[in-house]
């Protein structure tokens, strides 16, 4: 009986070195998949690596490029406001003008009824004030009330304005 369990022990190495060849085999396709996914992920490093530098190098650009921005938009602002304050002065003063241009206008009126009223032995003074007076003039001038009349002065004196830039 010896003989036949030592051809049966064989037989059992043989199957059991046909299973390690087998597995062997396998872990050298295992190993050589490995190593070429080794070769792919590095190729993909390194693609990715010069990548996150170009994004790093457009980043810093569009910083550069927006802090840039920020400053001219600031000298653009700054020059605005101080165009503003420049206009709102000059419309203060013309307004200022206007009124006083206004007023000496409504006065010369005033003088001339009254010298036109001693011309003609009218006293204007006791049957009209100075106020109604400088609204009859205006109103008979151009049929326009008085507050109509300033607001087309303050159009026409910005128009100039506008027109001496």
């Amino acid at each position: 009986m010896f003989p036949e369990i030592s051809i049966l022990f064989e037989l059992l190495l043989v199957g059991m070195l046909a299973m390690m060849i087998y597995y062997a085999w396998r872990l050298n396709e295992k190993l050589s998949d490995l190593r070429n996914d080794k070769f792919e992920l590095e190729k993909l490093l390194t693609t990715f690596a010069a990548s996150t530098e170009r994004a790093e190098d457009s980043i810093l650009r569009l910083k550069s490029k927006a802090s840039e921005t920020v400053e001219v938009l600031e000298e653009k602002v700054v020059k605005a406001v101080t165009l503003r304050d420049e206009l709102s002065f000059m419309v203060e003063r013309a307004n200022e003008m206007a009124d006083r241009l206004e007023s000496a206008i409504n006065t010369g009126r005033r003088s001339q009824l009254k010298s036109y009223g001693r011309s003609q032995d009218k006293p204007l003074a006791a049957a009209v004030d100075d106020e109604s007076v400088s609204e009859l003039n205006v109103k008979q001038d151009d049929g326009i009330d008085p507050e109509s009349k300033r607001q087309e002065k303050k159009s026409d004196l910005l128009k100039a304005l506008e027109g001496m830039r």
